[in-house]
C-alpha cells in the first residue's frame, strides 16, 4: 500500500508565509507539519517487514483522521470568520443608515428652529432699529434744547440774585483757601 500525502510544496508554502496574516501563517506551519508526516507514512510500506502490515495500516488510518479534522477544522473556521465579516459589514451599513437617519433628522430639526426663531429675530431686529430712531430723537431734542437756551440767554438780561442758582460749594481744601483768602 502506498500513500501520497501532499498539501502543497514546501517552496510555495514559504514564499506565501511572508504574505499572510499570523493565522494564515499559523495554518500553513501546520499544513507543512501535515505534509512531512504524510511524507513520513507514505515511506513506512517499505519498513513492513520490520512494522508489520497491521501497525502500518493503524498510522495511516489515525493520520487520515487527523487531517480531515483537520481540514474541517479549517473549514469551519473559515466559515465563521466570512461570517464574522459579513455580520460586521451588515452592522457597520445599518450604523452609517442610522447616523444618517439621525443627521437628517438633525438637520430637519435645525431647520424647523430656525423657522421658529424668525419672529424672535424680527422682533430683536425691530428692538435695535427702534433704539437707533429713539437715540437719534433724543440727540436732536437735547439739541434744540441747548440751542433754546444758549439764544434765550442772550435775549434775556441777567436774572435778579435771587433768581440766580447759587454756585455749588467747593472742595474743602478750596473753601479754606477762600475763607482764608477772604479774613485778610
Amino acid at each position: 500500500m502506498q500513500n501520497e500525502h501532499h498539501f502543497q510544496s514546501s517552496g510555495d508554502a514559504e514564499g506565501k508565509l511572508a504574505r499572510q496574516r499570523p493565522e494564515e501563517e499559523k495554518w500553513s506551519a501546520f499544513a507543512h507539519d501535515l505534509e512531512m508526516l504524510g511524507r513520513q507514512l507514505s515511506e513506512l510500506p517499505s519498513h513492513t517487514a520490520v512494522l508489520g502490515d497491521h501497525i502500518i495500516q493503524r498510522l495511516d488510518a489515525q493520520y487520515q483522521t487527523v487531517r480531515n479534522r483537520a481540514d474541517v477544522w479549517k473549514q469551519t473556521t473559515d466559515q465563521q470568520i466570512n461570517e464574522l465579516r459579513k455580520l460586521a459589514c451588515h452592522q457597520g451599513r445599518d450604523a452609517q443608515g442610522a447616523f444618517s437617519d439621525i443627521r437628517a433628522r438633525s438637520k430637519a430639526t435645525a431647520f424647523e428652529m430656525w423657522e421658529r426663531s424668525e419672529p424672535l429675530r424680527q422682533g430683536a431686529q425691530d428692538v435695535g432699529e427702534g433704539l437707533v430712531r429713539a437715540w437719534a430723537e433724543l440727540r436732536a431734542s437735547f439739541g434744540k434744547a441747548a440751542n433754546r437756551i444758549s439764544s434765550s440767554d442772550a435775549r434775556v438780561s441777567p436774572r435778579p440774585v435771587e433768581e440766580q442758582v447759587p454756585e455749588l460749594p467747593k472742595e474743602p481744601r478750596e473753601r479754606a483757601t477762600t475763607e482764608a483768602d477772604a479774613a485778610r
